[in-house]
């Protein structure tokens, strides 16, 4: 049967705050972050160009392939981000989510019909509007490229635990998304301004931008099937609103959800109120949005779109259910009983349900999960004699058995094994895990499976819950049937009958199993590196001109990306430091360069050998620079490490600021550095002295900029690498930038200098004295400074040196 949409208005409305934000979803969210982050958008433009044009030829061919009548398959592919802790969410964890929402959006919530203190989770005058979409999720077996998936596409990167801005985090892994619905599931979000807690986000239909289509969801969400943030986020995805409108007493445009105060939270932080016991909510109160004599029912607290806590939540609405129709399907015309077509109708097509895999009895592929492990700490570099400890990901597997090979002859069958090597070097690390598992292919018609091959077959009868006229029921052979009275229903709900019935039908589904025994093996090349716990590099300096190549893969290691997922935008690149001829600091030889092309969001480390640099006076590093921007906005950083444990750790040793990152100014493409745009920076610090030390440089990209170049890195004598005219640069850093309220700074190259930090606001006025007094050497910190009492705003860390005003650089406070 055809659904008729209620009228839906999308008018802008000023959006609520709340101070512990449970949904990043309003109308505007995405455009606010088009807006703050103009750079990232930019960069992920060519993807959309492509995606959109697909998509329009793809709903070019929706006249031939549109289902009018039946269940709607949505294939859905769920991305796992992870770093191999509980927020990798196992295949069971993920199909039982599916299935929860599932029952929720088709009216099936096993809540529905529950009852607490005496009183109906969901009263009767609103169970008479209940919808039921008559759509089903299901994770696609066939993915982009053709090949067999289960659905379940794991990612392992530190993007789990929050990035800027946030939908960075779907760059690392992402399927087309007019063939399928994203939903990636992370360990955190970054914190909120507000200082709430963030518990998933939606994509509206129409944003235009379908690289960035999809929901996310902490896992903590994905993980618990009794949590309703899933249904609440598809629902923001298939278009409909918060029920309040996002402003107080605001309209979520559908004719059946009444008007609200704002959101609800029933047991929450939100709004504490005990249970739904108080039910009708919301009348004969001063605020209440429609008067009394017209929806005596009050607020519709249990729907799906109000916050309500997940004990009382259980139902979307006919006038829901209808927008979603209007994105599956598109817009209704009842002056000619036909429908345009929806924005998402090519992912329910026929065509489409064949590709992704998703139709009735499709056998899903066998033996697809993928071992992975990691170094528990996690330390890749490590001196000689030092304990790695190792993980796997053997909770995904069903009876798993591990080995491990360590690549220096030793093996083990331990789970989180412990390892001493026994001599310097790079070594590959492998795990194997056997597993057994059991897949399965369902299916509303038997004949629609394949049995021949199967294990076993089973049925499962259910019963599904249906309402309607008595003889609607009666046609569909639906047991126990008992009316519904409604007391009072009002003028709101001017559509809804004084009674109507309520029964069940069997809905039988089919079952094949089959049963395989798996093996899967993952290698990790030069995994771990061993060096001895002091170096034998003891030279009076050292000299790195780039000239030759091999530079750049002996002494200096240039790291490869931390995505190794095929699924990522970038997903080609891999190495992102690499050795240009023709362009250096002394115009006629070669440097480093990290490359226009090759700037994707992320940090790229470039890291040395060790040296014993305890015989030196005052050791330090030098090194020359060139950089450019593409625009205005400058937001990429390159800062310097050390390390005197082999790697193990790393501790700050100076940076460059954004200004200097880009020290050569606006180029459109392809910037060479002419020999006045080099720039050169001098950094030490006392702990230096050590015979066993590491530099590492790393590149931090924030957004779009120009190439960036460095050449002719020396290590020695601060006093020799000064000659003739360079000087030790004094360095200001403030971290966190930008800050929700406490931050700290970071002093370098002010030894013996009296010194005055202070902080001013945009007119110079002084509003905090920060520091006053003198520096003992060349690194001081300033910790936790609480900035929480002042307003948000942009203020500037002024430092002030034997009376001369020497750095200073602006702070931002959210």
């Amino acid at each position: 049967m055809k659904n008729r949409l209620l009228p839906l208005v999308f008018a802008f409305l000023a959006v609520t705050s709340v101070s512990a934000q449970q949904c990043g979803t309003h109308e505007g969210s995405f455009e606010e972050q088009q807006q703050k982050y103009p750079d990232f958008y930019q960069g992920i433009e060519s993807q959309n160009t492509y995606l959109n044009k697909a998509n329009k030829s793809a709903l070019s061919k929706i006249g031939s392939l549109k289902v009018e009548n039946g269940k709607k398959i949505i294939p859905v592919v769920v991305h796992v981000i992870h770093e191999l802790g509980n927020e990798n969410v196992s295949d069971a964890q993920v199909q039982a989510a599916i299935d929860a929402l599932n029952r929720n959006i088709n009216g099936q919530s096993d809540k529905f019909l529950g009852v607490t203190g005496g009183n109906l989770l969901t009263p009767d005058v609103f169970a008479a509007v209940r919808g039921v979409a008559d759509v089903e999720f299901r994770l696609a077996k066939i993915d982009p490229k053709g090949s067999a998936t289960s659905g379940i596409n794991r990612v392992e990167s530190a993007y789990t635990n929050g990035v800027t801005p946030r939908d960075l985090v779907k760059t690392v892994s992402y399927w087309n998304a007019y063939q399928y619905f994203n939903i990636w599931v992370v360990k955190n979000f970054s914190p909120q301004a507000d200082g709430g807690t963030l518990l998933g986000y939606a994509q509206f239909p129409f944003t235009n931008s379908l690289s960035t289509d999809g929901i996310v969801l902490l896992s903590s969400e994905f993980d618990d099937v009794e949590s309703t943030t899933l249904s609440h986020e598809v629902g923001h995805w298939l278009g409909l609103r918060h029920t309040w409108g996002d402003a107080n007493c605001g309209d979520d445009g559908v004719k059946d959800t009444p008007p609200q105060r704002s959101s609800n939270g029933f047991g929450s932080v939100f709004t504490p109120l005990p249970n739904p016991s108080l039910f009708p909510y919301h009348i004969n109160f001063p605020e209440a949005c429609v008067a009394d004599s017209l929806n005596p029912a009050g607020e519709m607290y249990m729907n799906y779109m109000d916050y309500t806590n997940d004990n009382y939540v259980t139902m979307f609405t006919k006038g829901q259910v209808g927008v979603m129709y209007e994105t599956l399907e598109g817009v209704f015309d009842e002056e000619n009983q036909t429908s345009g077509i929806g924005f998402r109708e090519y992912l329910c097509s026929a065509e489409n349900i064949i590709a992704t895999g998703t139709a009735e009895g499709y056998v899903a592929p066998t033996c697809t999960k993928e071992a992975d492990f990691d170094e528990y700490y996690p330390h890749y570099s490590v001196c000689l004699g030092s304990t790695n400890k190792f993980r796997g990901n053997q909770n995904l597997f069903s009876g798993a058995t591990l080995s491990w090979d360590f690549g220096d002859g030793n093996t083990s069958s331990a789970n989180t094994p412990n390892h001493v090597y026994g001599t310097a070097g790079s070594y590959d690390v492998t795990v194997t895990i056997e597993y057994e598992e059991t897949t399965t292919a369902t299916a509303s018609q038997l004949s629609d499976l394949d049995i021949a091959l199967a294990s076993s077959y089973d049925s499962v009868t259910t019963n599904v819950m249906v309402q309607g006229t008595e003889a609607e029921l009666l046609a569909m052979n639906a047991g126990g049937i008992v009316e519904i009275t409604l007391d009072t229903i009002g003028l709101y709900f001017d559509l809804v009958d004084t009674s109507y019935f309520r029964g069940f039908v069997e809905q039988v589904q089919y079952i094949a199993y089959y049963m395989n025994s798996c093996v899967s093996t993952k290698v990790k090349e030069k995994f771990i590196t061993v060096t001895p716990s002091s170096s034998s590099n003891n030279a009076s300096s050292y000299t790195y001109g780039f000239e030759s190549e091999n530079d750049l893969g002996n002494d200096w290691i240039a790291s490869k990306s931390e995505n190794n997922s095929e699924w990522n935008f970038n997903a080609t690149e891999n190495i992102s430091w690499e050795w240009v001829a023709g362009v250096s600091e002394n115009g006629n030889g070669a440097s480093l360069m990290m490359a226009e092309e090759k700037l994707t969001i992320g940090t790229d480390a470039l890291v040395s050998v060790a040296y014993d640099l305890s015989a030196f006076t005052t050791p330090a590093i030098k090194f020359y620079w060139s950089g450019a921007g593409s625009n205005t906005t400058l937001v990429n950083e390159f800062n310097v490490f050390y390390s005197t444990d082999c790697g193990w750790s790393w501790k700050a040793l100076g940076s460059l600021t954004n200004s200097e990152v880009a020290n050569a100014g606006f180029y459109n493409y392809g910037f060479k550095p002419n020999a006045d745009e080099w720039a050169d920076t001098i950094m030490s610090k006392t702990q230096l002295k050590n015979n066993n030390v590491r530099f590492k440089f790393e590149y931090v990209t924030n957004g779009n900029a120009n190439n960036f170049y460095l050449d002719n890195i020396q290590i020695g004598e601060a006093a020799n690498l000064m000659l003739p005219n360079s000087t030790i640069a004094s360095r200001l850093s403030i971290y966190p930038n930008p800050t929700a309220g406490k931050t700290s700074i970071e002093l370098n190259n002010l030894a013996d200098k009296e010194v005055e930090v202070k902080l001013v606001n945009i007119l110079g006025a002084e509003i905090m004295h920060l520091f006053s007094g003198e520096i003992e050497s060349n690194y001081y910190m300033i910790n936790n400074i609480d900035l929480s009492h002042l307003e948000t705003g942009i203020y500037f860390v002024k430092v002030v040196a034997d009376g001369d005003i020497i750095m200073t650089d602006k702070l931002i406070l959210k």
